[in-house]
């Protein structure tokens, strides 16, 4: 079941790429993110409750543990995602967020003493060609033609952000903790600590521009992109370890175009084609060390 439920997180989070570029004008990055995960909370709470508190004990024990998972997937990515698409292309935030698998691989090699092997490596730079048949059609000259800004350097740190979380995920993740308990508890301190950012304003945001596009959106990424993404992540990295798990990252490039044939009427191209087969091809090499 892992490697299938691990299959709904970059289906979710490529939506929610393509939902935050599309608001970029009517919101601020950090209103953004902490609306996001304020209603997913307030969504959440009625479920999780039960179990959080049935198992206060293990959150009390493993707190500080907790807490910093909660800074790194919760408060700190998604804020910095959503800074980056004020600056820079949906295009180009996708090629950066396929960069996260392999800081997976140089972390876990050179902190964690996992050992990674030559298929697990050739496996990421195949599905990383794919990306890059997918976001240049088969065009050298679109790859050549990207330059980098500071939307781009943004995004750069907020794929090093979730490698971290998703290495320190099975090495910190209690694991007498149920999973919705721990869901739920994580995205509470998570909230609470952008709350006070939030509020501080630091970048001098605009307020949001409440509408019907920003309150569906809202719903959205609260649904999707937030619960039943992170449910799925945390259960599929603590199974599968982050080595493997992080490889599905390169599914979101492939989902976004797709999504654009689906939604925006667009047509199917031989670099959708190519770029699917090699994400597909260096996915299945990556899992089958595993197996």
């Amino acid at each position: 079941m892992p490697y299938l439920i691990m299959i709904l997180p970059p289906l979710f989070w490529a939506g929610n790429f393509i939902v935050g570029r599309a608001v970029s004008n009517q919101h601020a990055p950090l209103g953004l993110s902490f609306y996001r995960w304020f209603y997913a909370t307030l969504i959440i709470t009625p479920f999780a409750l039960k179990s959080i508190w049935e198992q206060r004990e293990i959150i009390k024990k493993f707190f500080w543990r907790i807490t910093l998972l909660a800074i790194l997937s919760i408060s700190t990515f998604n804020s910095l995602a959503y800074i980056s698409l004020q600056y820079t292309t949906a295009t180009n935030a996708l090629l950066l967020n396929s960069f996260i698998p392999i800081f997976i691989l140089i972390i876990s090699a050179l902190f964690f003493s996992e050992k990674i092997s030559n298929k697990q490596i050739a496996g990421v730079f195949i599905s990383l060609s794919g990306v890059l048949a997918i976001i240049s059609k088969l065009n050298t000259d679109t790859i050549l033609a990207l330059h980098v800004n500071r939307g781009d350097l943004w995004m750069l740190l907020a794929a090093l952000d979730w490698a971290m979380y998703s290495i320190l995920l099975k090495h910190l993740r209690p694991i007498e903790l149920k999973p919705l308990a721990f869901l739920g508890i994580m995205m509470m301190i998570g909230t609470l600590v952008l709350y006070p950012v939030f509020l501080a304003n630091p970048f001098g945001e605009s307020d949001i521009i409440w509408n019907k596009d920003m309150v569906m959106a809202i719903i959205y990424i609260a649904v999707f992109p937030s619960i039943v993404s992170y449910v799925a992540w945390n259960h599929g990295m603590h199974k599968l370890g982050a080595s493997i798990g992080g490889q599905y990252i390169h599914l979101m490039p492939l989902f976004g175009a797709f999504m654009a044939v689906i939604f925006l009427k667009e047509r199917i191209h031989l670099y959708h084609i190519v770029g699917a087969c090699c994400i597909g091809s260096g996915l299945w090499l990556s899992i089958s060390t595993q197996k």
